[in-house]
């Protein structure tokens, strides 16, 4: 689409330039003595067939503008039979060809990616290394990074494309673009058609609405690094050293995900501009930096962590998280070479390092599992669907707020640590219908201790979900003004209120019937 925009921009300029030279040449001559162009039609004529080098000698200039003008067309002759030519390859290589060979390939699946950059390329390994005999259209080329016989670039609307293909069914359209707002708009366009659609933005996963997803690079990379790296039992102190958006969101995706048994309690150092976090989280901050022995701690420092030698010692993990690679490698570099921990350093890079524990890179973030298979929006549909069979009314994931589609996904995001809770495996990433099985039937055979730890677990992490988004409590629930009655801790629940939490743990067993897990 811009490399088109450009071409029109040129091609209009080449025209105003022309329609310029003509006007000239017919003010230099239509009131000479002896010439020979009086009208506008002949100083189009005389144009032409110098242009095309023809040259009839029936029409010529005869001022010394209207010659001047005629030369600059003789000398432009050249380089307009070599444009055409060009124009004629250009077309035959970059518009017929490619178009032939989607024609040829009909049957397959496309993925239509409006840029070509590292992002999207790595999406398109991602592709291919799932289903070899995919087509990937790269609609938009500044470099290539990508070849193969089923990597094709064609400048063309997603409607060209449907009229292409025959249909719009085995279509998939991806804006993955630099710019979040035009990648929302021309996704909003493509959607519009009927295509799947997968746009880059911030919105997050709960943006599931139709056939338009959104999904956010920040949001990903939490999601598979507390997945990826899960905290293990002998670690109780973990240090983030980072002040952009994907620190800010690793610290909220691990207090909500990383919500432990009673008694098993982490202490979060944050080193960096926290102020955004503060206003926005007020209620969590207030519970989580105000000393509660029975929760969670959270210390946001405003100095730099090199002032802090003692905290950079006893961690148990240390997760350098800047939005800037070259910021984190630096920071990384400082810390090793300067300051005693025997902590597991965790680097946030777009890349894969040899020797540095790296996480975020384009290949995970961008992989097939996290954009099109999103696990955790397929675990967030399910529990609903869950949700809704026990329910008297039930309501579909569209008509959902906003908020009931972050709760969903909260718990989804938390189900693998309830099943390591009670498999006693920390090293469990992923769920399979054999752990969740297993899982579910230790919680049935538990006894009511450990039951009401169970119970009580959970609390606490929907507790934490309604604080980070500044619910508080009323006798009374408010949806508007964010006031819940359960809003208290555990001990202060009824027997009834309590038995509530016992269901998530029991939506296990449905998860493990559903096989796409």
């Amino acid at each position: 689409m811009k490399s088109r925009k450009r071409k029109i921009q040129i091609a209009a300029a080449i025209l105003a330039a022309y329609a310029a030279i003509v006007v000239m040449l017919l003010a230099a001559e239509s009131n000479a003595e002896g010439s020979s162009i009086h009208s506008l039609g002949d100083a189009v004529w005389y144009s032409l067939i110098t242009l095309t080098t023809v040259g009839y000698g029936d029409i010529s200039p005869v001022t010394p503008m209207g010659k001047v003008l005629g030369a600059l067309l003789a000398l432009c002759s050249l380089g307009v039979f070599t444009a055409l030519i060009g124009l004629f390859i250009n077309y035959i290589s970059g518009q017929a060809r490619p178009r032939r060979r989607l024609r040829a390939a009909r049957n397959r699946k496309w993925y239509a990616i409006d840029e070509e950059n590292e992002q999207s390329e790595a999406f398109a390994r991602s592709v291919f290394a799932d289903d070899p005999d995919a087509v990937i259209v790269f609609r938009y080329s500044k470099e290539k990074h990508l070849t193969g016989r089923h990597v094709v670039r064609l400048d063309c609307s997603p409607k060209e494309l449907i009229d292409i293909k025959g249909g719009k069914q085995d279509i998939t359209y991806i804006c993955m673009g630099n710019d979040l707002w035009e990648n929302y708009c021309q996704a909003t366009d493509a959607a519009g058609l009927g295509i799947d659609t997968y746009c880059l933005n911030d919105f997050g996963s709960d943006k599931l609405t139709g056939n338009l997803h959104a999904f956010s690079k920040k949001e990903i990379i939490s999601r598979c690094y507390w997945r990826d790296h899960p905290v293990r039992r002998n670690e109780k102190i973990i240090v983030l050293i980072g002040s952009g958006s994907i620190a800010a969101e690793l610290l909220e995706r691990g207090l909500l995900t990383n919500v432990f048994e009673p008694g098993r309690y982490i202490r979060y150092h944050v080193f960096g501009d926290s102020s955004h976090f503060r206003k926005s989280h007020r209620e969590a901050v207030k519970t989580l930096c105000g000393g509660d022995p029975e929760e969670d701690s959270l210390f946001l420092h405003e100095e730099c962590w090199e002032y802090h030698p003692e905290i950079i010692r006893t961690a148990d993990r240390i997760i350098i998280c800047e939005d800037d690679d070259r910021s984190d490698l630096e920071t990384y570099e400082e810390l090793v070479r300067m300051f005693p921990t025997a902590a597991d350093i965790h680097v946030r890079l777009g890349k894969d390092v040899e020797l540095i524990r790296c996480f975020g890179s384009s290949s995970t973030v961008f992989a097939m599992r996290s954009i099109i298979r999103n696990e955790i929006n397929r675990l967030a549909l399910t529990l609903h669907n869950i949700y809704n069979e026990g329910s008297e009314n039930p309501v579909g994931w569209e008509a959902l707020s906003d908020h009931m589609k972050r709760s969903n996904i909260a718990a989804a995001d938390h189900l693998t640590v309830k099943v390591r809770y009670l498999l006693d495996d920390d090293s469990i990433t992923e769920l399979t219908e054999q752990n969740c099985r297993r899982a579910f039937e230790v919680f049935s055979n538990a006894d009511p201790e450990k039951r009401d730890i169970c119970r009580e677990m959970e609390h606490r992490r929907w507790l934490r979900f309604h604080q980070m988004y500044n619910w508080t409590y009323s006798p009374e629930r408010d949806n508007l003004m964010r006031r819940h009655p359960m809003m208290l801790p555990y001990s202060e629940l009824t027997e009834e209120e309590k038995e509530k939490d016992a269901y998530a743990w029991k939506m296990i067993a449905g998860v493990a019937d559903r096989t796409s897990v």
